[in-house]
């Protein structure tokens, strides 16, 4: 056999062995290290297709093809120094100042109802200072989880045997959920109720207290369609997306056309003819059709495995801080981790006509500056929660430490 197939079949089997030792390779591969290596691809991913969706719109709009590109760049920038600055405070800072925060965040929804110029498309949502804008809702989706990982802690007797925990609850998420409303914005209404409900139910929650939460955002909701006849179109034009092509299935339609154009191995980057004004700011909530379209089946498979390793990753860590006893912490993973998997979900059904259209976007990848900011800094809480919780407490000292927390 020839030398150098040999030293190459030698090689190959190095790496086979490698790969077969599993325990080693567990040791590897690390939640920590896999977030990371999920959520830097996913970056890259979303600057990428960021680029490719918005050059058409941003030269018809701006005369500048690169010019949602560029300011992409630069809410990656603000990101990272977001997440550096988050990652500096430890777990104690944040969870004592839970209610400040809560505060915070209701003045900003207040703000956002009354501030001049920040409707777009009939909605109230952002706050914008010298050509920056900021929206409020997704700084209230990690605070209300903070808030709740806190709250089922502090008082754990109460959400576990009495349903004084429960009515507790219902103020400071009531509060936040009514604003969110006003906006409206029912795509961050049902985020934020959901992860909160999730933690609640993780802390022990009895199941009755559950299923009466449910029944009240069930029961929201439908007051909200009534009150707003608009929403329930959007509820039932999804399952038809062909009865009103340009009237409110227009996006849905154009959507699953980028879809089926792309095929197995897509169309190539940067040749999606969807983006070409058929798709209304691609960049934005219908980013994952442009994926389809250019990447075709192949690129969907790529990115819907980077974000199943990234929230795999985040529950891996709150659950090892659960079971090494840091109560607030783990419920924070969770919490965190269902806000990640929401959006996935709710973007992709949307984008794939399984879901009604919502104004949800797809973490790390759509354009979004402040979505974008506060998925980083959730990353840089994920990972002090899992510095943190490296040592293990005992069972008896659990709640003395998360007092102290």
């Amino acid at each position: 056999m020839n030398v150098s197939v040999r030293q190459k079949l030698g090689a190959f089997q190095k790496l086979l062995d490698s790969f077969l030792q599993w325990p080693a390779l567990k040791d590897e591969l690390t939640a920590r290290r896999v977030l990371l290596f999920s959520v830097v691809c996913l970056v890259c991913l979303g600057a990428t297709m960021v680029g490719s969706a918005s050059m058409p719109y941003g030269a018809y709009k701006f005369d500048q093809p690169m010019y949602f590109l560029i300011r992409h760049l630069i809410y990656i920038t603000a990101g990272v120094i977001a997440a550096l600055i988050a990652s500096r405070f430890s777990l104690k800072f944040w969870f004592s100042q839970t209610v400040v925060l809560w505060l915070m965040v209701l003045i900003l929804l207040i703000a956002v109802l009354f501030w001049p110029g920040s409707a777009v498309n009939g909605s109230k949502r952002w706050i914008g200072v010298g050509g920056v804008t900021f929206q409020p809702s997704e700084a209230a989706k990690f605070v209300m989880v903070l808030f709740t990982a806190d709250y089922v802690v502090r008082r754990a007797d109460e959400v576990r045997f009495s349903w004084t925990g429960f009515m507790r609850l219902c103020i400071p998420m009531g509060t936040v959920l009514l604003l969110l409303m006003l906006e409206p914005d029912l795509g961050a209404s049902t985020v934020v109720a959901t992860s909160m409900m999730a933690v609640f139910f993780l802390a022990g929650a009895p199941a009755r207290q559950f299923l009466v939460m449910i029944a009240i955002a069930i029961g929201a909701l439908l007051m909200a369609i009534v009150l707003e006849p608009y929403r329930l179109r959007r509820l039932t034009s999804f399952s038809n997306p062909w009865d009103e092509e340009q009237g409110s299935d227009y996006q849905l339609k154009q959507s699953l056309i980028a879809f089926g154009r792309g095929e197995w191995t897509g169309t190539g980057l940067g040749h999606s003819v969807q983006k070409l004004s058929y798709l209304p700011e691609a960049h934005t909530d219908f980013m994952l059709a442009v994926v389809g379209e250019e990447l075709g089946l192949l690129g969907i498979v790529v990115l819907f495995g980077l974000l199943l390793l990234m929230v795999s990753s985040c529950m891996r860590i709150g659950h090892r801080a659960l079971s090494h006893n840091h109560l607030r912490a783990g419920y924070l993973a969770y919490g965190i981790s269902v806000i990640f998997l929401l959006q996935i979900l709710v973007n992709g059904g949307m984008n794939m006509g399984m879901l009604p259209t919502k104004g949800l976007t797809l973490p790390f990848i759509s354009y979004g500056g402040t979505s974008l900011v506060m998925c980083m800094v959730m990353v840089a809480v994920l990972l002090r929660i899992d510095q943190e919780t490296q040592t293990p407490l005992p069972r008896s000292a659990r709640d003395a430490y998360d007092m102290k927390s």
